[in-house]
C-alpha cells in the first residue's frame, strides 16, 4: 500500500470528505483507511465505541431502506460488540467484536467477524487495529489497518465495503465535528 497526501485545507466537511484514502493491499488480505475528522481524538473514538453515536454514522453507508436492529458495545479489553443490520436485498447481517485492546482515546483493537444471516460467527476473524492522532488544530487523523481472514475480490470490495465505509464515516465526522 503506498501512502497519499492529505489535502492541506480540511477545515470544512467537504474537505475532509475527500481526504478518505482506503488501499486494499495487492494480494487483498488487508486493506488500510485513513481518514481526517473535524473533531478531537476523545469524540472520534467515542463515536467508534458509544452505541448511540453508532446507530446515528454506522448504518448510513448501507442501501436505503437498512435498518440497524441491534448496536451493543462495551468498550473494554476483552469487551465484546455486537452490531446487526436488515438491509433490503441482502437479509440480515451482522459484526460480532472482541476488544482486544483499548487505550482511550488513542487507539482500538479488535477481532471482528462477519456473518450473513443470523448464524453465530466462526472460524478466524478479522484483525483490526484503529489509531486517533491529534494533528493539533482541534482535529483527529484516524488510521484503520485491518487484517482479514481470506482474501477479498478487489473489485467487489472497492464497490461494496470501501464505498459504504467511506459513506459511514462521512456521516460520522458530521457527528462528531456539528
Amino acid at each position: 500500500m503506498t501512502e497519499q497526501p492529505l489535502p492541506t485545507d480540511l477545515s470544512t466537511l467537504d474537505a475532509r470528505r475527500g481526504s478518505t484514502k482506503i488501499e486494499l493491499s495487492d494480494d487483498g488480505s488487508s486493506f488500510q483507511c485513513v481518514r481526517m475528522f473535524g473533531a478531537p481524538p476523545e469524540r472520534v473514538f467515542r463515536a467508534f465505541t458509544d452505541p448511540a453515536d453508532l446507530r446515528v454514522w454506522f448504518p448510513s453507508g448501507a442501501p436505503a431502506g437498512s435498518e440497524m436492529t441491534i448496536c451493543e458495545s462495551d468498550a473494554v479489553e476483552g469487551g465484546k460488540y455486537h452490531y446487526a443490520m436488515v438491509v433490503p436485498g441482502h437479509g440480515s447481517m451482522a459484526w460480532h467484536g472482541t476488544y482486544t485492546g483499548v487505550d482511550r482515546p488513542d487507539r482500538l483493537d479488535a477481532d471482528e467477524w462477519f456473518v450473513m444471516g443470523d448464524a453465530d460467527p466462526s472460524g478466524p476473524g478479522a484483525s483490526q487495529t484503529l489509531t486517533f492522532e491529534p494533528t493539533g488544530d482541534g482535529f483527529t487523523l484516524m488510521t484503520m489497518q485491518v487484517d482479514m481472514p481470506e482474501p477479498e475480490d478487489p473489485e467487489t470490495f472497492m464497490e461494496q465495503s470501501a464505498a459504504g465505509l467511506t459513506s459511514s464515516l462521512a456521516t460520522m465526522d458530521e457527528l462528531v465535528s456539528g
